[in-house]
């Protein structure tokens, strides 16, 4: 019982370790995208961030949409996260099937997506 009881909190202790690391990639990651995208003459993008919550994982997919020429093309990046390092607010209202979280992520990471 006490192995356990330390593998809890050593664990909570790493998941609170690992979001910010999660935090900091996407905070990292969107605007190197944005000027990637710029820098190699892509003008018209979107971007969008999807969620979802299967068994104990959180997806998080990021999609981009950009036009190259003359056609829309979609890029896709996939981040699967074990879901006890997952704040409260990030899993909130989530199900298996995917939702988009832009609006809510956007406001709480302060980033434009």
């Amino acid at each position: 019982m006490i192995p356990v009881l330390i593998g809890l909190l050593v664990g909570g202790y790493l998941v609170v370790k690992n979001w910010e690391e999660i935090e900091g990639w996407l905070k990292e990651f969107l605007p190197k995208l944005q000027t990637a995208l710029k820098d190699t003459g892509i003008v018209d993008y979107a971007a969008k961030l999807f969620s979802s919550v299967e068994g104990n994982v959180m997806r998080l997919v990021h999609r981009l949409y950009y036009k190259e020429n003359g056609k829309w093309v979609e890029k896709t990046t996939v981040r699967e996260i074990d879901e006890s390092e997952v704040p409260a607010w990030a899993k909130e209202g989530l199900t298996a099937k995917e939702s988009d979280v832009t609006d809510r992520y956007e406001k709480e990471l302060e980033l434009t997506v």
